[in-house]
């Protein structure tokens, strides 16, 4: 499973190198998950990588609780969606206000996290 949690890592920072050079497309994402029952679907992707966050963490791990950590947050965060979707579309909404510097600002974190997940693994 420690492979699973590598693959999920690269992806989260290839998807942030990707928001660093065009964070239009961020907005796109946003526009969509949060149209209708969009937001769901970005509870159930949430949810899922917090199931393999937290299934994956194993004594193999580097630094286990840091993988426990994120997936406990990820949980959480669907909790948070699924109780009050209209605060989590508002915070979405907020978020796709930002102008472009900020956005690739909040892409460098999002690469250092999906970098520090991958040490972690």
């Amino acid at each position: 499973m420690n492979w699973l949690l590598k693959i999920v890592a690269i992806l989260i920072i290839l998807d942030g190198i990707v928001l660093l050079f065009r964070p239009d497309f961020l907005k796109k994402y946003i526009e969509i998950f949060t149209k209708g029952k969009g937001i769901y679907i970005a509870a159930i992707i949430k949810a899922a990588l917090g199931a393999i966050f937290l299934f994956g963490a194993s004594d193999k791990c580097s630094h286990q609780w840091v993988i426990i950590a994120f997936g406990i947050l990820a949980l959480a965060g669907t909790v948070f969606i699924i109780i009050i979707p209209q605060k989590a579309r508002a915070m979405a909404e907020w978020f796709a206000a930002r102008n472009n510097t900020t956005l690739r600002l909040f892409s460098i974190i999002y690469i250092l996290v999906g970098a520090l997940l991958v040490y972690s693994a």
